[in-house]
């Protein structure tokens, strides 16, 4: 595995992330395939327009009470792509220790992890002091509680029926809102070894 100091580590993770717009889309119930976007748009954004056009209809069916509010879109979050980008970083600037196929797992050095751990909890902290004590929901995509073993887990969903899946698993048992802008999340889609992933990270307007 590629060894690197702490120092440098920090230097290459704190590079600023490429700013997406914040508008939400609405679209037919059949959406087109999320991948292959025009030049002027990047992976993240086609995927965030195409989870938008079947966000409703999902939660829709997966919601437990008909009577509630249902999430009707997600509005695209920075604070929330910034942290998916910075939790993908390691796997971006460490070579896997098992490098298959199908399974590729990373390890970390002990002290490159607790930085990375410390910087991670700051930037939940900082969407919290923004958005709410209860606004982070989660980040989905990754398993990185401990050092060895980390994993990207999700691949960037390529048709319609992989779009509707991934917002299924989003979705949970459905995200009711009074309020249309409640829901925000942030993505980030990095290609690593010819195979491109997706980290999502949910937030939840909770002034609280």
């Amino acid at each position: 595995m590629k060894e690197m100091n702490r120092r440098e580590f920090l230097t290459l993770t704190g590079a600023a992330v490429v700013a997406l717009s914040l508008a939400g889309c609405g679209g037919p119930s059949a959406p087109p395939a999320p991948p292959s976007p025009p030049a002027s748009e990047s992976k993240e954004m086609a995927l965030f327009r195409a989870i938008n056009e079947v966000w409703y209809e999902v939660n829709r069916e997966v919601v437990p009470n008909p009577k509630l509010d249902i999430c009707k879109s997600v509005v695209y979050c920075q604070e929330a792509a910034d942290l998916a980008k910075f939790t993908a970083s390691p796997f971006e600037t460490y070579e896997p220790e098992v490098d298959e196929e199908d399974y590729r797992k990373w390890n970390l050095p002990d002290d490159v992890f607790h930085e990375y751990q410390l910087r991670e909890s700051e930037m939940i902290q900082e969407i919290r002091n923004k958005y709410g004590n209860g606004s982070y929901r989660g980040t989905a995509g990754v398993s990185n509680s401990t050092h060895d073993g980390m994993q990207l887990k999700q691949l960037y969903p390529r048709s319609p029926s992989e779009v509707r899946e991934f917002v299924r698993y989003l979705a949970g048992h459905g995200l009711a809102s009074p309020h249309p802008e409640q829901w925000m999340i942030g993505l980030y889609c990095p290609t690593i070894k010819g195979k491109t992933y997706t980290v999502a990270v949910m937030v939840n307007f909770a002034p609280i």
